[in-house]
């Protein structure tokens, strides 16, 4: 067995907090209810029946109004959107008493592949965690950031045990043209909630980065990103993630590069949720868990497998809470500047390449200052507009200095490699980009 997977199994219960033997059907660790994932120790996943039941019961355990002079944590579950078979989309909200101005809203979309069921038992778990933690330690991040999330982002994909929604999309290729429910609830969530940090969980059984390493982590590698994002977004996902499963026990790498640190891939698709999100301007961060056994005992038991995965993507999840909290007001510095500029328009766009591949020939240009739809093309580009918050004109001038300017160039260009509708670029004065964009 490799030195880390040793140390994994010994670290999983101390740094996680998920327990290594099945829990009682009664309760957890100081009474407070397990997912069904822990009452059969990791062998098989919480049930939707059984998700439904468990958010009930922290909602009901959660304190009212009255007691909020208590510290505790409030949870809300609030309905954001309809699978395609009609399964709610459902947004978990854990805060506390607000102690800033302005706190660090993240959000966590726990599962956007039906068969990578890892990541929803960990929010599951960290929902609960966080609302029970009547530490001081727990009461000053509560103060400080609001946690939004999205246990089940594709509960049609979950229900089946599929990747893909009941439509047959990737969600995680769905996140400019918005073309499934599921698509549409996330952006809703982004476009209202405007949470600062989005962290993505997902789960890899082929290899697809580091041979051999059970966690990977990427950031926003599309080159429209604000650059002040993409470095907070490398600092989580570096130094935070990538320091924090280390220490418990886990080796991890960058997704996308081999031992040597060679890319392997771009990944710069603004359809993926990292990307979009940040876009969107939000420090974005993926992790990846690997499905599949690391050592003789996870061959042997599979509970012990799942339980490794959970709490691997706990300890990224609550390295991403640390960052928020600890640097909370240079992370709503960057959102804030990020948003400002975008509305002021942007000199050029990308429309490939990334930040570890050249933009190809052609592939950027300077910024137009507006796009023009034709009425029979709009009918097509309606929806995705809508969806991602971006202005419309009457005479269907689409203005690129607007937050999701850069966005409505990736939707309406020509040249963009998944634009839903081929609108007029309209140049600025002199045939450059923007005017007195920075």
């Amino acid at each position: 067995m490799r030195a880390w997977a040793t140390r994994a199994v010994l670290a999983m219960a101390l740094v996680a907090g998920v327990a290594l033997a099945p829990t009682p059907a009664g309760g957890g660790r100081g009474g407070r209810v397990p997912t069904g994932f822990e009452r059969r120790g990791g062998t098989a996943w919480t049930t939707p029946a059984e998700e439904r039941d468990y958010l009930r019961d922290l909602v009901a355990a959660a304190p009212g109004p009255e007691r909020a002079g208590w510290g505790a944590a409030r949870v809300d579950v609030t309905r954001v959107g309809t699978s395609a078979r009609g399964r709610a989309l459902e947004l978990i909200t854990v805060a506390g008493a607000r102690s800033v101005s302005e706190p660090v809203r993240v959000l966590f979309v726990c599962g956007q592949h039906g068969d990578e069921p890892a990541g929803r038992e960990a929010c599951l778990k960290l929902v609960r965690d966080l609302a029970a933690d009547r530490s001081p330690a727990g009461r000053r991040l509560l103060e400080r950031v609001t946690v939004l999330v999205l246990a089940t982002p594709n509960p049609d994909g979950a229900a089946a045990g599929t990747r893909a929604t009941a439509e047959g999309l990737d969600l995680n290729r769905d996140h400019v043209a918005v073309s499934s429910p599921e698509a549409r609830a996330i952006r809703r969530v982004l476009r209202e909630a405007r949470p600062h940090i989005v962290h993505d969980l997902h789960e890899f059984t082929e290899p697809t980065g580091t041979a051999a390493t059970p966690t990977l982590y990427l950031w926003p590698r599309n080159l429209n990103v604000a650059p002040e994002l993409r470095s907070l977004a490398i600092e989580l996902a570096r130094d935070r993630i990538g320091t924090a499963l280390p220490a418990a026990g886990w080796a991890a790498g960058v997704y996308g590069e081999d031992t040597t640190g060679r890319r392997l891939g771009g990944d710069g698709d603004e359809r993926l949720l990292r990307n979009a999100a940040a876009l969107d301007h939000a420090v974005a961060v993926l992790v990846e868990v690997g499905a599949r056994p690391v050592s003789a005992l996870e061959r042997a038991d599979p509970g012990l497998l799942g339980r490794r995965r959970v709490a691997a993507h706990l300890v990224a999840a609550r390295a991403t809470l640390r960052m928020a909290a600890e640097r909370g007001d240079a992370i709503t510095a960057a959102v804030r500047t990020s948003r400002e500029r975008a509305a002021r328009g942007a000199a050029a766009v990308y429309f490939d390449g990334a930040d570890n591949v050249p933009a190809g020939r052609g592939a950027v240009a300077p910024m137009p200052c507006a796009y023009r739809l034709t009425p029979d093309r709009y009918p097509s580009a309606r929806v995705a507009l809508a969806e991602h918050g971006i202005r419309v004109e009457p005479d269907l001038r689409v203005e690129t200095a607007q937050p999701a300017g850069a966005m409505a160039a990736l939707l309406l260009d020509p040249r963009a490699r998944f634009a839903v509708a081929a609108a007029i670029p309209e140049p600025c004065a002199g045939g450059s980009g923007i005017a007195g964009a920075s």
